[in-house]
């Protein structure tokens, strides 16, 4: 995977990966918008879900493991209407077959806008 490059079906952008931390960005597209006029929740679980997945997946993949969401938990703090976002996942501990892992979200000015956790 190559940093910087738009992947997926929303267009998230891997900004680093090492060490069990990794950040995903996501340039606000108003055409995910609630009826709000905000950005939907969905989305941003998703970017934060990427960052703490691939956060995990620098421990394993070396070792030719891979890893999957168990579980996971959002906690949304502030509204999103513009900009772009970006998510950092940081491994807390991991075990032989499990890792815990937390997720923190912040629009461009550095306001945090969402906070998670997960089980990988």
């Amino acid at each position: 995977m190559k940093l910087g490059v738009p992947l997926g079906p929303l267009g998230f952008v891997p900004q680093a990966e090492a060490g069990g931390i990794a950040t995903w960005s996501y340039k606000v597209d108003p055409a995910h918008f609630n009826p709000n006029g905000a950005l939907h929740g969905g989305v941003v679980m998703a970017l934060l879900d990427t960052a703490m997945g691939r956060a995990v997946a620098t421990l394993v993949e070396p070792d030719g493991q891979f890893n999957v969401a168990a579980e996971m938990n959002t906690h949304f703090l502030e509204p999103v209407r513009g900009g772009t976002l970006s998510a950092t996942g940081r491994v807390r501990k991991r075990g032989k077959r499990l890792a815990v892992v937390e997720g923190e979200a912040t629009d461009d000015s550095g306001r945090v806008v969402a906070i998670a956790t997960a089980v990988h």
